[in-house]
């Protein structure tokens, strides 16, 4: 590009950012098996402070949670506040991608603006934790917002270009990832070197997994995995995870529960037969 093109585009992508419109509007890539098993891994840092709420001095502290974790102390925060949900939505890098066409700081800017003017109860708070492909580092800046219903956080992720988006749907103080951009495909190397740590019958049902369910145990930890490989083994009496690698709830006397045993006995019966 020639040094007259490189100023013009500059000043044309300043006078945009200026009035804090995008240049262009970044698209969704999707998610990768690796980048969903690091925002799994993120923690997410609230600092509750005394002038905040003078009822609930014992939570001028900071409040730390991780993705698939009950936390005590957030539920006793919620519980005290009477708090039905919380949800904890971030504008920066949009789609991921840390090099968009406003700043950081600006689009933080853009979404605490809203958060304002809706009224809405809310805090600031900071995801700690690094993507797959180290776009960003360290701590960025987020919001816990209070009461809003799933839709209405789902349609502020998306308006702020999020693949994804942690929730606590009740007072239990339950974390969870929401994820809204599709899940990529392994590439065929990944998937080589991920099949290379089973043996036997884990090794043959993780060849015979759909490459969309492979993606999806492969961004699920290591010690979920096996669980994910055999659902023939689950033993209800055992504790198992409370999500499943696309997000949803399946714990233990859910309706997919009652469905999945009795699909289980359906198939003994037939294979009796």
């Amino acid at each position: 590009m020639s040094m007259a093109k490189q100023i013009y585009y500059h000043h044309f992508r300043k006078a945009r950012v200026e009035k804090g419109l995008p240049v262009i509007v970044p698209r969704p890539p999707g998610l990768h098996a690796n980048e969903l098993l690091k925002k799994r891994s993120e923690r997410y840092l609230i600092e509750v402070t005394a002038n905040k709420n003078a009822s609930i001095q014992k939570y001028n502290k900071t409040i730390e949670l991780s993705i698939n974790r009950i936390n005590t102390s957030f539920s006793e925060f919620m519980k005290a506040n009477r708090y039905s949900s919380a949800s904890f939505i971030s504008s920066c890098d949009p789609y991921e991608n840390e090099m968009g066409d406003i700043p950081n700081v600006t689009r933080h800017q853009l979404l605490l603006d809203y958060l304002s003017s809706s009224g809405l109860n809310y805090l600031e708070a900071l995801t700690d934790g690094v993507d797959q492909l180290g776009w960003y580092k360290g701590q960025r800046s987020c919001f816990v917002i209070f009461d809003i219903a799933k839709g209405f956080a789902d349609k502020l992720a998306d308006k702020f270009h999020q693949n994804t988006y942690a929730r606590v749907p009740n007072p239990m103080g339950y974390l969870r990832l929401e994820i809204r951009q599709p899940i990529h495909t392994p590439y065929y190397s990944l998937v080589d070197i991920w099949q290379m740590a089973f043996k036997g019958e884990s090794l043959r049902a993780a060849k015979s997994l759909s490459p969309y369910n492979m993606a999806c145990i492969m961004s699920v930890p290591p010690a979920e995995q096996l669980h994910w490989l055999h659902p023939e083994k689950w033993d209800p009496n055992s504790p198992w995870p409370l999500t499943t690698p696309e997000g949803d709830f399946k714990t233990v006397g859910t309706e997919w529960d009652r469905l999945t045993r009795l699909h289980k006995a359906a198939t003994e019966e037939m294979e009796k037969e």
